[in-house]
């Protein structure tokens, strides 16, 4: 049994479980199996509301929400330990019953940010920024650089008005991830100045909460179907593109979440009898295994220099294209897209190479030269394309779209030259040894 109540949630009234919900144990515990630090966001509620959550979740003395949890837990006496607390989701929006100003939110998180750490000095906090490039970016970072440890940033691409019929779609979907990485550009500096103006000695060094995220059409994905939005290849190749984002930028990326993992705008669709792995599951498959390190050897986002042709027509959003070519960190809209990470190793060391070919028609040869080092044997390759950008996974057919395993062998010993079809994507796992 659990009690519910009334909160204030995207413009409406929402019915939610109260903390001291019983639902909430078997996830907790799914927690400690995955190892996942979770994350909780308040604000909708009162101080008192944010209190209690902290206490119920981390408590570990005679409280009464902390035995609360411990009586809800079968008697067990080990807190949740939630770590990350976000102050405050889209508070700027009017779709946002309670929405408030910048400086009428910066002041409120304040006092929230003070108390919460009075409560649990251990938890990190996290402002709720708006889409990275905003003057509520630039006010909220200004109140709050000495009590915040990350920043929020929410956006979508695909999303806006325009022509969907004009036969630019594609493009507007596979270069909407260069605002995506301009925005983290812009934070970064906002980050900077805020901690320059408040006293860099005062300051934690804040890092970026992508905490939302993805590709959504909001005429697709819309209130009447539940935000059940079905992805194409144009989003998969736009989802690979967005991973390579978060890759280059890993320093001040700290936290990056897919926005929902099942039925809303989601990678995964699930009937009462299927799951369907859409479009966009493959790349953030592909990343999950191969673009990472472990807990015993850490991976690092290494340094590209990549010539590539660009794209020069329309973008979504079109200050993409406004901007592109302005100046050496601008927009570039490249038509080759790419990250890479290493990770080393005893004897041979590791290098996952993401490449993504947004041009629509035309194949690529793309020479990847290493330096440093050299081949350390045949290398593997994981490759998604389809002859129609439009291809989607459905439940009538749900390996449409699917990835292509394959192997290759380096041109030298210190080059590979990767031949990619048109509108694909590849992964490519490419062991590697010191040069002499």
């Amino acid at each position: 049994m659990f009690t519910r109540r009334v909160t204030l949630g995207a413009g409406k009234r929402e019915p939610n479980p109260t903390f001291v919900s019983t639902v909430r144990r078997p996830f907790r515990e799914l927690y400690r199996l995955l190892l996942i630090q979770s994350l909780h966001k308040v604000g909708t509620g009162t101080l008192e509301d944010a209190f209690d959550w902290v206490e119920y979740c981390n408590g570990t003395g005679n409280t009464y929400w902390a035995n609360k949890r411990r009586e809800n837990n079968g008697g067990n006496p080990e807190p949740y330990r939630v770590k990350y607390w976000a102050l405050g989701n889209e508070m700027y929006g009017h779709w946002q019953v309670g929405n408030l100003t910048a400086s009428e939110y910066t002041r409120r998180a304040q006092q929230w940010a003070h108390a919460l750490k009075l409560v649990d000095p251990s938890i990190i906090l996290i402002s709720c920024g708006n889409n990275g490039y905003t003057s509520w970016d630039a006010t909220i970072l200004q109140g709050l650089a000495t009590q915040v440890d990350l920043h929020s940033i929410h956006t979508y691409t695909s999303f806006g008005d325009r022509d969907r019929l004009d036969g630019k779609d594609f493009e507007r979907k596979v270069f909407g991830p260069e605002g995506v990485e301009e925005s983290i550009r812009i934070t970064r500096s906002l980050v900077d100045l805020a901690r320059i103006e408040n006293g860099v000695e005062k300051c934690k060094p804040i890092k970026i909460a992508f905490d939302e995220w993805g590709p959504w059409d909001e005429t697709k994905g819309t209130p009447a179907n539940g935000l059940e939005q079905h992805y194409d290849l144009a989003d998969c190749l736009a989802v690979a593109s967005w991973l390579n984002v978060f890759i280059r930028n890993a320093d001040i990326v700290a936290m990056a979440n897919y926005a929902q993992l099942v039925n809303v705008i989601a990678p995964i669709l699930a009937s009462p009898n299927q799951v369907l792995k859409q479009t966009v599951f493959h790349p953030l498959s592909l990343f999950s295994n191969h673009m990472r390190g472990t807990a015993e050897a850490a991976s690092f986002a290494l340094g590209l220099h990549v010539d590539s042709p660009s794209y020069k027509g329309e973008t979504l959003p079109k200050w993409i294209g406004g901007l592109r070519d302005s100046h050496d960190l601008s927009p570039k809209c490249a038509y080759i897209d790419v990250s890479a990470v290493f990770s080393p190793g005893d004897q041979l060391g590791r290098v996952a190479i993401s490449v993504v070919n947004r041009h629509p028609t035309a194949e690529a040869v793309v020479a990847i030269k290493f330096f440093h080092y050299k081949a350390g044997g045949e290398y593997k390759t994981y490759s998604v394309y389809h002859r129609s950008i439009d291809a989607m996974n459905t439940f009538e057919d749900p390996t449409n779209v699917e990835i292509e395993e394959g192997h290759g062998s380096w041109k030298t010993d210190s080059e590979i030259q990767l031949t990619m079809k048109e509108h694909s994507s590849t992964m490519l796992v490419v062991p590697v040894r010191k040069a002499d």
